[in-house]
């Protein structure tokens, strides 16, 4: 009887472990709607369309960001448009530690395979390479990162170093990271890099050629219910530091946290409060940030991550007059925001547009009208342009 007892209380305690541990992966009370508690120092969710911040711990307190300084050290490669130019290995870049590609001075490697190493494997010397090259040294890479940080909406950001290594004047904050990470998540050729499990550099120096093997660091790439793009860091001062980006069920959020001692635990709490449906948009916004203007990738937009029309205050105008080519379009559900958010979207790709109301309540639809096209080549041109990401414009011809 003792033995049938134990294995009975055995079973009970499994099926109550099992239960508990559900509750939590599924989000536990954040299903409720209660704020997720996380160990980190600083921390925020935000909308990744509109930029508001759905939680916040100490959003604003300066801390060292380590490696998720890399992120703009990759927007800036990417956005230089010499990925292909060849780099050559400096003695600064190879003495930098500690983890890197083990790069030697003297070896050639390309800007494009770099930046993979840069933010797969955190690579060091691969930053420090890409930086000097680009930059002409690492003050004046830093100086352009800084330009680039404000230019975003990253204010109380200050770099001194592409790598994210210890330096008293080297700072940023929870909420000028997800703005970095909101941002580079639209700049071409980015998601795919984060996205990658592993790629491999190829450095050479002379006739002598090694390949090296890289890995992404970021677990929740495939540790999580949805794939999480991101990028780890780590030093003693800093502690543990994630900025990531994951969308389920219609929602797209961004999650930064520096000075964690539960990383992996503190991310999947804050994304299963930003991605739960019960997660409520504060009534105002806490920051909107307009990003300069972003050129559409020449590549259909991956699946992961692709992007929806931002939320912003709902403002209806009345449709441009005749004379000119437009072009119309559907939000995805019939209601004011989404057509709002819809304009907005494609007011940030550098069109004139509008939202208008057809009919009368309730029974009104809502379009969006890109309006002042002056040829229909023009509109055609436009169209095949939001068509390959993933939008429906009718061409609508002078009245």
């Amino acid at each position: 009887m003792r033995l049938r007892s134990w294995h009975r209380l055995r079973r009970i305690v499994v099926t109550v472990s099992v239960a508990l541990g559900v509750g939590i992966w599924s989000g536990g009370d954040v299903s409720a709607g209660a704020k997720p508690v996380v160990r980190a120092r600083a921390a925020v969710v935000m909308d990744a369309q509109t930029g508001l911040l759905l939680y916040a711990k100490e959003p604003d307190r300066r801390l060292p960001p380590a490696s998720t300084t890399k992120v703009m050290t990759a927007i800036l490669a990417l956005e230089s448009g010499r990925l292909d130019d060849d780099v050559t290995v400096s003695r600064t870049a190879a003495r930098v530690q500690p983890i890197k590609l083990n790069l030697r001075p003297g070896e050639h490697a390309l800007v494009r395979e770099l930046t993979y190493a840069l933010l797969l494997r955190s690579a060091n010397d691969a930053s420090v390479a890409v930086a000097e090259t680009l930059g002409g040294s690492i003050p004046g890479f830093a100086e352009r990162m800084n330009r680039r940080a404000a230019a975003v909406g990253a204010r109380n950001t200050n770099f001194v170093n592409p790598n994210g290594l210890p330096d008293h004047g080297h700072y940023s904050t929870a909420r000028d990271l997800a703005e970095i990470f909101r941002y580079a998540i639209n700049v071409p050729g980015f998601r795919t890099i984060a996205a990658t499990r592993s790629s491999r550099v190829t450095a050479w120096q002379g006739k002598r050629r090694r390949s090296i093997a890289v890995r992404n660091s970021n677990r929740l790439l495939q540790g999580y219910r949805v794939p999480v793009i991101g990028k780890t860091g780590y030093t003693r001062a800093a502690k543990r530091c994630f900025v990531g980006a994951a969308e389920a069920g219609g929602r797209r959020v961004v999650v930064a946290l520096l000075g964690s001692t539960d990383l992996w635990g503190d991310a999947r709490r804050l994304l299963d409060y930003g991605l739960a449906p019960t997660t409520l948009y504060p009534p105002e916004p806490l920051q909107m940030v307009r990003h300069d203007p972003i050129p559409p990738a020449k590549a259909p937009v991956p699946k992961l991550f692709a992007l929806h029309p931002p939320q912003t205050p709902p403002a209806v105008a009345e449709p441009e007059a005749t004379g000119r080519y437009s072009l119309v379009l559907s939000p995805t559900s019939n209601t004011r925001e989404a057509a709002e958010r819809l304009r907005h979207y494609v007011s940030r790709r550098g069109h004139e547009a509008m939202v208008e109301v057809v009919g009368r309540a309730p029974r009104e639809q809502y379009k969006v009208r890109i309006v002042g096209l002056p040829t229909r080549a023009t509109a055609m041109r436009i169209r095949a342009a939001l068509e390959r990401e993933h939008l429906q414009p009718t061409v609508v011809p002078p009245s």
